[in-house]
């Protein structure tokens, strides 16, 4: 079985305790790092570069230095796990490929956002697989 890595990006204490619960009862998934301010994420974010973001759009900047959303990289999967819909956030948005998983987020919709995804790069790994 292939293992993703993934970032949570959130900066309340209650929903991190939920968001590491779902994603460890995901075997395809492993957590490699939690940011809780957005200067954390740029070095959270490059080594390894994770595959799937969970971002919570409001978390405290921190000593950003100028860092944004928009610099993340565009090959990762991005979770939206936030209480504001997208349709009305205004801030940048990163530009990989973007998922929604409104607040308060539900295992069962956690589950089925995730193995949307999950689908979705099994099949880039065959057709990478069967061009090479």
């Amino acid at each position: 079985m292939e293992k993703y890595t993934c970032l949570l990006v959130e900066d309340d204490a209650i929903a991190i305790d939920m968001m590491k619960d779902y994603i460890d009862r995901t075997a395809e998934l492993v957590l490699i790092g939690i940011a809780i301010e957005l200067a954390d994420v740029r070095s959270l974010a490059r080594n390894p570069m994770p595959t799937i973001i969970f971002l919570d759009l409001i978390i405290p900047p921190g000593e950003t230095k100028g860092f944004h959303l928009g610099e993340l990289p565009e090959s990762s999967y991005y979770v939206i796990i936030s209480g504001i819909p997208l349709n009305l956030y205004k801030g940048p948005l990163p530009k990989g490929r973007l998922y929604e998983l409104n607040k308060p987020i539900s295992y069962e919709g956690f589950s089925k956002c995730v193995e949307t995804i999950l689908k979705e790069l099994k099949l880039e790994n065959c057709e990478s697989t069967d061009t090479a």
